[in-house]
């Protein structure tokens, strides 16, 4: 279903440091040293992969609302939703370039860099360390979303509105703990930090804005 690579960072490598010619304790050194790096770095990258799947699944639940919603504020709401997702998507994809994170993304086929020594087969080791189950996680949250998202697509009128705005806080609420998390685990990454900084108002402002809607929406 899905493919990915791993973008290679001069940083990353530099930190590892590679070396072929090295003695044999200095490369088991280099190999353990690059294992932590290349864990840690796919850590980062699935917390980037959740934040990007959110955006995502709420970008849909919004243009599903546009089709199915008669409600002109609910339909507002999905434009909102929308156009915020579609702007901390863009910003995220740009902050994941620029740290060489690879995002997964349906059907997406691109080749893997080549690297060489021991600090880089311990690096490699440890960015794959992990990621099978990643993996499964992953297509179950992707299977999980569809199965609400054709739900909600056989619904209509109110029924329709009162799930669509609980999906939506169940998303939002996922992505303020995710967002939490972040700041807590990467409060040393000033990028990560600024960019986590902005999306956190944005995600309790949808929160808020559903909730209100919610209420509206009561019988």
């Amino acid at each position: 279903m899905r493919t990915r690579r791993w973008l290679w960072s001069a940083g990353l490598l530099a930190v590892v440091g590679l070396g072929a010619g090295c003695a044999h304790d200095e490369a088991k050194q280099a190999r353990n040293r690059g294992e932590q790096v290349g864990e840690a770095f796919a850590q980062k990258v699935r917390f980037a992969d959740q934040l990007s799947l959110l955006n995502q699944e709420q970008i849909v639940l919004g243009h599903l609302a546009l089709e199915r919603s008669e409600n002109p504020e609910v339909r507002r709401f999905a434009q909102e939703l929308i156009r915020d997702h579609n702007r901390n998507q863009e910003d995220l994809e740009t902050l994941a370039e620029s740290k060489a994170l690879s995002l997964s993304n349906v059907e997406l086929a691109t080749d893997d860099l080549a690297i060489g020594g021991a600090g880089a087969e311990g690096a490699s080791h440890g960015l794959e360390k992990g990621q099978e189950k990643y993996d499964k996680k992953y297509d179950k949250q992707v299977e999980k979303f569809y199965e609400k998202r054709d739900e909600l697509a056989g619904l209509s009128g109110r029924d329709f509105d009162k799930a669509f705005l609980k999906e939506v806080t169940d998303g939002q609420d996922r992505g303020k703990e995710l967002v939490e998390e972040g700041l807590d685990e990467y409060r040393d990454d000033t990028t990560l930090a600024v960019f986590l900084g902005r999306t956190a108002p944005v995600l309790s402002g949808h929160l808020q804005r559903a909730e209100l809607l919610k209420g509206y929406l009561k019988d």
